[in-house]
């Protein structure tokens, strides 16, 4: 995934901020290129949300976004948020996050929210990297 094939911000705000060595991306949720949702499964007036297909579209938007920033990946992560709109799905999101974290993970604090911005979004993840400066030259 590059930059071009990113989903532009929909407000006044950065993708990612670098300050010193640490890159903060701002939250991403699973909203693709084109502005659909990745992982929604509808069938006629039954919508379902597939919260693994979300988790992995969120992680490697933010793999994409650090890698932008500095070159790096989500293996230089030490920090991120999560927010999940239903509490049950926190089991398949904690799965699915573990497939790209199999050694050191970074921290983490997740938690469950009423909403997100759009009504097919279950999952989003904001994310701190450490990047040092001269290796992202």
């Amino acid at each position: 995934m590059t930059a071009s094939v990113l989903p532009r911000p929909l407000g006044a705000y950065a993708r990612w901020r670098r300050a010193g060595d640490l890159v903060f991306v701002a939250g991403v949720s699973a909203r693709l290129p084109g502005g659909e949702i990745d992982g929604v499964l509808r069938d006629g007036a039954e919508v379902r949300y597939d919260v693994a297909a979300q988790t992995r579209r969120v992680l490697l938007t933010i793999n994409a976004l650090v890698q932008e920033a500095g070159g790096a990946g989500l293996a230089d992560c030490v920090d991120m948020q999560a927010f999940l709109v239903h509490a049950e799905d926190f089991a398949t999101f904690n799965a699915t996050y573990g497939e790209f974290f199999p050694g050191e993970a970074p921290t983490r604090t997740t938690v469950v929210v009423r909403a997100l911005p759009h009504p097919d979004m279950v999952v989003e993840i904001k994310a701190v990297a450490c990047v040092p400066v001269a290796s992202s030259q």
